[in-house]
């Protein structure tokens, strides 16, 4: 990503963040912010390591992650509970992004 790139998305997400904390306050803020911790940030860590612009990145984790993270968390939640399920999910494709790129970097 070029630095026009980055500073037009860094002011994207400020004005983003602005909007959610003026329209809704704090938890508004901490609902965009979970959004982007649960949903986007461990499928894009997965997704880095393939041949893709950041923009494809960025709208595939956003999708792969509403599908996928939510899915995982309610077979774990017939076993266990949904909070110890969405924790377990977190780490496990955090994980999961890590091993790949260490694995891609063997090759």
């Amino acid at each position: 990503m070029k630095l026009d790139n980055k500073l037009f998305a860094g002011i994207v997400l400020i004005l983003i963040a602005a909007f959610f904390f003026i329209v809704f306050g704090m938890a508004g803020l901490r609902l965009a912010l979970g959004v982007f911790a649960i949903f986007i940030l461990p499928v894009y860590l997965i997704l880095n390591n393939f041949d893709l612009t950041s923009e494809e990145k960025l709208i595939f984790s956003f999708f792969l992650g509403i599908g996928i993270f939510p899915s995982i968390v309610y077979l774990l939640g017939l076993v266990i509970s949904f909070r110890i399920g969405i924790i377990i999910t977190f780490i496990l494709m955090i994980l999961i992004g890590f091993a790949l790129k260490k694995y891609k970097q063997k090759k």
